[in-house]
């Protein structure tokens, strides 16, 4: 590509064809980057290479799957093989599992579409999980500070609270359920498998998607 002016000592460049500059010799040869060659940030491969559309249809696979989910795992609830808690995490993966090979399908053109994929959909399942935690908690919070504004009389000054008898105290703490560590342990294991489990069904339901779209 040949240029007007030095871009050292700006002197005019009379003759298109010399590769040098006459007054200070610098190079007058210009390297230029082919535009796929441009490195790009995260988010912009991300906005190149995904589709919200595709985003939003893959929720509705994933609110089927999740009443097919029900009916599956709810089966072995009723029989007593799982839990209310195992239950939960089996319905919400199969049914993220089922979403992400929509996406993988009808998303991903070639391999490099599969990560910005597989991030934007845990990403928006992540969002959406944190709307609805939000807007309940917003909702119960107002609606617990509206019934105590209105059906909270106080306690009067004069009444003082008698203090219960050691014979009472003790018959109210027996009455009180002590709660076994180990349950309150598998709760929490059950909640980091969770954790995990989502976004590994996501990623290998995209790659899955992918994978039949190029063998079938």
């Amino acid at each position: 590509m040949s240029v007007k002016y030095c871009p050292n000592c700006g002197s005019e460049i009379s003759d298109e064809g010399i590769e040098f500059c006459t007054e200070c010799g610098c190079s007058l040869s210009i390297k230029v980057i082919p535009k796929d060659n441009v490195s790009k940030g995260f988010f912009d491969d991300v906005i190149d290479k995904t589709s919200f559309s595709i985003i939003i249809f893959a929720f509705v696979v994933f609110g089927i799957f999740l009443f097919i989910g029900s009916f599956v795992w709810g089966s072995f609830m009723a029989l007593g093989s799982i839990d209310f808690v195992t239950y939960f995490i089996l319905t919400v993966v199969f049914a993220v599992f089922f979403a992400g090979i929509f996406i993988g399908y009808f998303g991903c053109r070639d391999k490099s579409y599969i990560i910005p994929n597989f991030w934007l959909f845990l990403a928006s399942i992540y969002a959406v999980v944190l709307t609805l935690f939000g807007l309940v908690y917003a909702f119960v919070n107002g609606l617990g500070s509206l019934l105590t504004g209105i059906l909270g009389t106080g306690t009067p000054a004069s009444s003082e609270p008698l203090a219960p008898s050691a014979a009472s105290s003790s018959a109210y703490g027996s009455t009180v359920p002590s709660v076994d560590s180990s349950v309150i342990l598998s709760l929490i294991l059950k909640i980091i498998m969770f954790i995990l489990a989502v976004p590994v069904a996501a990623y290998f339901g995209v790659y899955l998607g992918y994978f039949l779209k190029e063998n079938i």
